[in-house]
Parts: structure tokens; sequence; C-alpha cells
């Protein structure tokens, strides 16, 4: 059943075995594997079925590191989550992410790959993504492809894309018909009540953002609200734990991840017998079944032997003016910053009236650019290399709680994302390699010359949205939230869904691990269930 929780009445108290706070990707996958059995399942969503401004800005919130996409424009808050608007691409961990790398620090999961191999494949069929094969060997077979040098220790890389699947859409009815599961739409959790010896949690404390509340028991609770909003709730919910739900050991927030993503240069020829398949992606036009595409990486023996994070890089069809070096600039970086305002994809701020002020004194530049923008609007597109990279575990970068407060009384996210120096020298050698490797295969390239921070990374990289590693998992508690199941370290009925457990993110987009990984939760809370 779906049902609105402003229709409830204010203080009302609801009993459910499980319930399931997140109506994304992860927390529709663990709901349907109940669906018409025996656990009462409370499924709460804090947005409705549709987009809504006022409840999307609940996600507002500050950013004091590097500069990182307005909080509110990152994930979608409504049921369906960010499936609502995502274009697909899917890819597994590598196995090697898995392992603890020793050059790496905070590296290894305490699962394997192989364990979580089973729920990879049925996760495959919840994203409409065929038979879970990711073998460069069993996708050669239906297309020539000469593989990439391996002398320079480059390989294929194999991406499946979903549809897209939109969750909303594909399985609301299913679950509005399963008997014994209530998805109650804008229903906002504010406080996990933990029972007075902190082991257990009682009850979750509710609001509507007409500020109905009411509240939810559960025999357990399964956290699936994204890898921000899983931590602000665990970080807010204080009156028995003062440091937070699961925070005992400091390390709640701690740890953010994200995947570095960049345009780093240009494919001015292309070999003839290069497979279609590297060159179906162009981000100007919808993109529907896709398939299979294959991106360029270095082998694993290759990152093992130079002590390298993972990298993968794509072929994107681009217009000739985002080929010039000076798109690439900080001048236009700030002209970007400043129509992403006007575009409303971005929110005003102070620092736009800064970007503004140089966009204006720059305007040479910007001539330029508008100039090749408008001659070369009908000419042929050509492609433009783009790289995501891995970074390594930071205990610095993380996710504390804002003074600032949303309409619900709740306190706001501070984000520090921060870089290390190993993300930067991985960077610059994937760079080398990667063109390198392909002057070899028979193209002609060209780099793109950025303008840099202070940091020395070029001003234009851009963070993916894929918060993760902020409620890590690891079988000691001093080194992480969560253990193997996903159980909140010293709090018995308390688990996540969500990439916020990942301890390393690999080069992969999170969506199929996230759903894996909440697959295998919801196998072991049936557990539980029989036992």
């Amino acid at each position: 059943m779906l049902f609105d929780a402003r229709r409830l009445s204010t203080d009302e108290i609801l009993e459910s075995d499980i319930c399931i706070i997140g109506g994304g990707a992860a927390g529709i996958a663990v709901a349907r594997e109940f669906a018409n059995r025996d656990p009462k399942v409370i499924l709460l969503e804090s947005g409705g079925l549709k987009f809504e401004h006022h409840t999307q800005f609940l996600y507002k919130g500050e950013i004091t590191g590097r500069k990182f996409t307005a909080l509110e424009f990152t994930r979608r808050r409504q049921f369906g989550g960010s499936t609502a608007t995502w274009f697909g691409r899917c890819r597994p961990l590598d196995g090697s992410d898995f392992e603890r790398r020793d050059w790496i620090p905070h590296s290894g999961w305490p699962i394997t790959f192989k364990e979580l191999k089973p729920q990879h494949e049925r996760a495959s069929g919840l994203l409409d993504l065929g038979e879970f094969q990711y073998d460069n060997e069993h996708w050669d077979s239906d297309e020539n492809n000469e593989e990439i040098e391996k002398a320079t220790g480059l390989e294929t890389k194999i991406f499946r894309f979903s549809p897209p699947t939109r969750f909303a859409q594909k399985y609301a009815g299913e679950l509005e018909r399963a008997w014994n599961i209530q998805v109650l739409l804008h229903a906002n959790a504010l406080h996990l009540q933990l029972e007075p010896d902190g082991n257990s949690v009682a009850h979750i404390q509710c609001s509507t953002l007409e500020k109905k509340t009411f509240r939810v028991k559960a025999n357990w609770f399964v956290l699936a609200l994204g890898g921000l909003e899983t931590t602000r709730l665990m970080l807010a919910s204080r009156n028995v734990h003062p440091e937070g739900v699961g925070n005992q050991h400091d390390l709640l927030g701690r740890f953010f991840l994200d995947h570095v993503s960049l345009f780093d240069g240009a494919a001015l020829h292309i070999p003839e017998d290069f497979p279609d398949s590297f060159f179906k992606l162009d981000y100007s036009a919808p993109m529907h079944d896709l398939g299979m595409v294959r991106a360029i990486g270095f082998t694993e023996n290759y990152r093992q032997k130079h002590r390298l994070l993972n990298a993968s890089a794509f072929f994107v069809k681009r217009p000739e003016y985002k080929m010039d070096d000076s798109y690439y600039s900080e001048d236009i970086q700030d002209l970007i910053q400043v129509s992403n305002v006007l575009g409303h994809t971005a929110p005003p701020s102070l620092g736009i009236l800064k970007s503004l002020g140089s966009t204006i004194s720059k305007s040479r530049t910007l001539k330029s650019i508008a100039w090749k923008k408008i001659t070369q609007a009908r000419r042929s597109m050509r492609f433009g290399l783009q790289l995501q990279l891995e970074c390594a575990p930071n205990p610095h970068s993380r996710v504390t709680l804002s003074d600032e407060k949303d309409a619900l009384g709740m306190n706001r996210i501070r984000l520090d994302w921060r870089l290390t120096q190993q993300d930067l020298d991985s960077y610059h050698h994937f760079r080398e390699g990667l063109f390198d490797g392909l002057e070899r295969r028979g193209f002609q390239t060209r780099k793109f010359n950025h303008g840099l921070d202070s940091e020395g990374w070029p001003v234009s990289i851009v963070p993916l949205k894929h918060h993760s590693g902020t409620t890590r998992m690891h079988a000691n508690p001093r080194e992480g939230v969560v253990d193997e199941t996903c159980r909140v370290h010293g709090v018995n009925n308390l688990y996540i869904a969500s990439s916020s457990v990942f301890p390393t993110i690999g080069m992969a987009n999170p969506t199929l691990t996230i759903i894996a990984l909440a697959l295998r939760l919801a196998d072991h809370l049936k557990q539980r269930l029989r036992s």
C-alpha cells in the first residue's frame, strides 16, 4: 500500500517488523525481498511520487572543503530516488577493489567479490542489465576487438547500461499491491531513538513538512537514505550517545569519498578497426538502451606494480569548442558557475558574485569561445576523453553537522571534501599512460592544457556525486561503523543499505554494488527472521 503520511493522525504510533528509511533504489530493493511474506514492512520516503522543490531543499548543506556540487543538486528526494534522473551506467567493483592494497591506507573490505556475486546477479535483473557478465573475453566474441596495447598496461573495461530503469515507475505498483508493505510518502525521518542502554533502536521519530509528527516502532531498522543523509540522521540522533549513533570511535562521517571526473584530452584520429562500442556516449543527446559500452583502464597487475589507484577513461562525443584549452581554464569555469545559477542547476551564493566579476573581466576569452560555439555548431563532433578516478580513503575528508537547521529543525550537513597527494599522483600516472597507449594503438590525440587550482588539480574537475565511505564497513568497530552484514556496530537492530558503507570505491559507478549489498542485507534479515 502507498499512503501519504500527511493523512496520519498527529503523534500516531505505527508498528512493523522491519522499517526501511529511504525509498530509493536500495530501500526499494530491500522492501521487494519481503513482498507478500510474513514480516510487516514500513518504508518511509521523504518525497512524493514526483519531484517537489520544498522537499528537495531539505538536502541543502554547507561546503567547507574544496569545491563540490551544491548538495540539493546531487541526489533526488522522491520515491525512486536518483533513479528518476540517472542514465544507467553500471559496473561492479573489481575483485581487487575488495582486497587490502598495502599502498592504499584504510583499504580492504571484510567481504570478497566472490561472496557478493550471487547478489550482483540478482541486482542485474532489478536494473534490467541482462546477464551479469563483465569479462572482456565474453564480449570480444561479439566484436572484432583488437586489444589495447598490453605493453602499456592498458586493457578494455566493460560497462553495462540500464535502459535506464526508473524504480518508482517499475516497482511502485508491486509494492502497492503487497499486502504486508506500507509505503509512507512525505515521511521525513528526524531522529533514531535508542533504548536507554544504547544497544538497539526503539523507534524512529518522523514528521511531514507540515509538522505533523509520528513515530515508527520496529524490530529491525534499515537506513537507505544515501551516503550523506544516512550519516546526517545518525549524527543528529544524540540524546543517548552524545556523539551520535554508531560513532563511539569517531568514525561516523569520516572517509567521505567520491569519484573525480574530468575531460582530459581529445581523439583527433581514431583507427578504423577500433570497436564501435567505445564510441556510444553523447551527453548532449538522449541516451537509452546503450547496452554494453567499453572504457579503458590499467590492468590489475600494472596497478599493483606501480601502486596506483583505479581509474577508467571513456570516449564521449563533444562539440569542437569544448576541445579548446581555454574551455578548461579558470575563466570558463567561472562562466560555467554563473550559467549553472542562471539555469537553476546551482544555487546563488557569494562565490557566484566573484565568478561573475571574473567572467566580465575576461570578456576576450569568452568572445573567443562563444564565436567557436556559433561557427562550429553544425560541424562534426569530436570524441573527448573523460576520466573517472578512484580516490583513496581519507579520514580528514568528512561529513559533520552545520549549526544551520532545515525547515524541520534538523541540523544541515557540513561537507569537507578533501583529496590527497596520492590521488593527484595516481591521476598523473593514468593520464600519461592512457595517452601513450592510445598513440601506440594508432590514435592521434591531444591533451588539454588545464588551468590548475592551488593543490595542482585541473580547475575543471568535478565530483560525480557518488557519496560514499562515511559509514564504512569493517569487522573491527575501531575501524568501521558497520560490520560485514552492514549492521551498525553496537546497535543490534540497525542496518545500512547505502554506498556510505563502501570502504573504497574503485573506479566503477556504485549503483550495481549498492543494490547487491542491499539484497545481501535482506538475505541476512531473512535468516534472522527464521531464527
